[in-house]
């Protein structure tokens, strides 16, 4: 999905279910703070992910959680990423211990969002959902579009 796409999907939810969107979310990054956390953890964020933060910011989306980049918020990407899961980038949860994550090789993070089974320390699915918009649609906005 594109970010067009994803936004007048968003804005269409706004009008309809103004209350989704009240719940606490954090601040929006500047570009400056993704290429701080890019530096930091050595890798490269998947623009689609990039568009949402420097959009949206983080925090509540809806039904869904999605991290942010602000370090002092309780939907910090920083405060939900263990180091001994060095192959995935967590960029939300489900609230029962799993996560949803972008896969990470070579420095560079994947597109598609999968799921983290934190029973069995492993991704169950391989793609998930193709991207941080679909992910964010489906269980965000899930039921109301």
């Amino acid at each position: 999905m594109d970010f067009a796409r994803f936004t007048e999907i968003v804005e269409n939810v706004k009008i309809k279910h103004p209350h989704f969107f009240e719940l606490e979310h954090d601040k929006i990054p500047t570009m400056e703070d993704v290429l701080a956390f890019q530096e930091q953890y050595q890798i490269i964020l998947p623009e689609k992910y990039i568009q949402f933060l420097l959009n949206f910011g983080g925090g509540y989306f809806g039904f869904a959680i999605i991290y942010s980049l602000d370090k002092n918020s309780y939907f910090s990407i920083y405060k939900h990423n263990p180091a001994q899961v060095k192959d995935l980038l967590f960029i939300a949860d489900n609230e029962c211990g799993d996560y949803y994550a972008f896969q990470i090789e070579n420095g560079k993070c994947s597109e598609e969002v999968v799921f983290y089974d934190h029973d069995n320390n492993a991704v169950e699915q391989e793609a998930v959902f193709p991207d941080i918009f679909e992910y964010l649609v489906k269980t965000g906005l899930s039921g109301v579009i």
